[in-house]
């Protein structure tokens, strides 16, 4: 399409234009600390609080309001997160006269009626096992008329600049009149009403990224894909997430019906869809940093020895080593994850397709083919990023049986100085006692027994005779108790 096509005016009307509002937030994660559980719970309730200060009631009282008198439960581990039952909405809703009942609140539903002009809504907020889930579904009633695209705008007011963690999914859907104007295509009306929503992003971008029309009901469907990243990370490398825009145009009011009946399933669908798009993205940005410690693991085995001895590295070794092994795993648990929710994306198409009796988008069926594509890159990652814990325990294997091997002749060292001290102190010990002794006796024998001073011969002799006897009994006392030390 040119740049003047595109800039065309689109002049048609739908009849009961809704917008599907889909917005995911993780409850919980793997490994995640108390606190960073609050700040999740903290960025759903502020997104909830955002959505809420903007819708009205009839008598224009704003929802975020009414929301203060709810209940809000604090950690279900599913089903809804309002909690109408412990609350008294009779005695408390802003809107209420005494004989009144309350407009925003149904009997027996977990969701919130709303109505702000000719604009109706209802919104649910919901827990779903590890998932925080927000659905807010938005229409003019078809009694009203066909109205102008414009009304996209309207319907979706602030709710495309909300801040995203697992992922959002908006559909934008309407009964097309039928035939169309001369020279104006599904396509040129998709474009419209998608920069009706996203008025920030130019509709020549919006054209270059909706290349395809899928088929739904024997109705035109278009998608509008983004990816965004986020403010979390793992040392510095980013997350991303996926906001997913779709335009659904009906060709009748039987389709619009035939839709509703399954957009229940289509939150399922998203949810998985979005589920596996983020533990993706994190997976690439764990790979990145697994990387990054891989090729630090081996550049340290081929260090030299001492600097491999260096005491910082003895202490740094093991958690390096603990620290690569956790976020391998997490890295092998996004995978397990992934193939989980491959199982419940696949459930979901059967079911849609086999309530409608029609193919569901191919959009949806050809993600199965990048689902096989993760996975497969995932697990050969894995395999690839996996002998890095062989690497660091060899590594700590080697470094321990130097420090065996240094520790061994250390030992070695002091054994033989403590003999060579043994050996020095027995000796001049004996030296001392036997000294007079051979002394005397050798006089005796050199100079006569009738001699009463010791000539100097014969003290020379003496000297020589004690210090030969001392070292030989000393070393085998030294032995001896070596081996008795030893032993003990």
């Amino acid at each position: 399409m040119t740049q003047t096509e595109t800039n065309t005016t689109v002049k048609v009307k739908v009849l009961s234009p809704t917008l599907h509002f889909y917005h995911y937030v993780l409850r919980q994660s793997l490994n995640e600390s108390l606190e960073e559980r609050k700040e999740r719970r903290k960025f759903f309730e502020n997104n909830l609080k955002e959505i809420t200060s903007r819708l009205t009631c009839k008598k224009e009282k704003f929802v975020s309001d009414f929301l203060q008198l709810i209940d809000i439960k604090k950690e279900p581990s599913s089903g809804t997160i309002f909690d109408f039952k412990n609350t008294k909405l009779s005695d408390k809703c802003p809107n209420l006269n005494a004989t009144d009942k309350c407009e925003c609140h149904k009997p027996n539903s977990d969701r919130l009626y709303l109505e702000t002009g000719i604009f109706k809504s209802r919104l649910a907020a919901r827990c779903l096992n590890d998932t925080y889930f927000l659905r807010l579904t938005r229409y003019i009633s078809s009694n009203e008329g066909e109205q102008s695209l414009n009304s996209f705008a309207n319907l979706s007011e602030y709710l495309n600049t909300l801040k995203i963690e697992l992922g959002q999914t908006a559909i934008l859907a309407g009964i097309v009149q039928s035939p169309l104007p001369p020279e104006t295509t599904t396509r040129q009306i998709a474009v419209s009403c998608l920069h009706k929503y996203f008025s920030q992003i130019p509709e020549e971008e919006i054209e270059e990224k909706i290349s395809q029309e899928y088929k739904f009901l024997d109705s035109p469907f278009y998608v509008l894909s983004r990816e965004i990243t986020l403010e979390q990370s793992i040392e510095n490398y980013q997350f991303k997430t996926t906001n997913l825009a779709c335009v659904f145009l009906y060709k009748d009011e039987a389709a619009e019906r035939k839709a509703d009946r399954v957009y229940s399933i289509f939150r399922n669908l998203l949810f998985s869809y979005h589920k596996i798009n983020y533990f993706y993205f994190q997976s690439r940005s764990l790979k990145i940093r697994l990387k990054q410690l891989y090729k630090a693991i081996e550049e340290q085995t081929k260090s030299d020895r001492q600097q491999i001895l260096d005491p910082q590295i003895l202490v740094k070794l093991p958690q390096e080593s603990l620290q690569y092994y956790q976020l391998l795993s997490f890295f092998e648990d996004q995978a397990r994850l992934i193939k989980v929710q491959q199982r419940n994306y696949q459930e979901a198409i059967e079911i849609i397709e086999k309530q409608t009796g029609e193919a569901i988008p191919k959009f949806f069926t050809n993600f199965q083919e990048n689902i096989n594509f993760y996975l497969d890159q995932m697990e050969a990652d894995i395999g690839f990023l996996s002998p890095a814990i062989q690497l660091y325990e060899r590594l700590m294997l080697s470094v321990q049986t130097q420090v065996s091997i240094n520790e061994a002749a250390i030992q070695e060292k002091q054994d033989k100085l403590g003999q060579i001290l043994t050996v020095a102190g027995t000796t001049i010990a004996l030296g001392q006692i036997a000294q007079q002794p051979i002394t005397t006796t050798i006089s005796q024998r050199i100079d006569g027994v009738k001699s009463l001073q010791p000539s100097l011969f014969s003290l020379w002799i003496s000297a020589i005779v004690t210090i030969v006897f001392s070292l030989i009994i000393g070393y085998g006392v030294s032995r001896i108790l070596s081996r008795w030390f030893t032993k003990k």
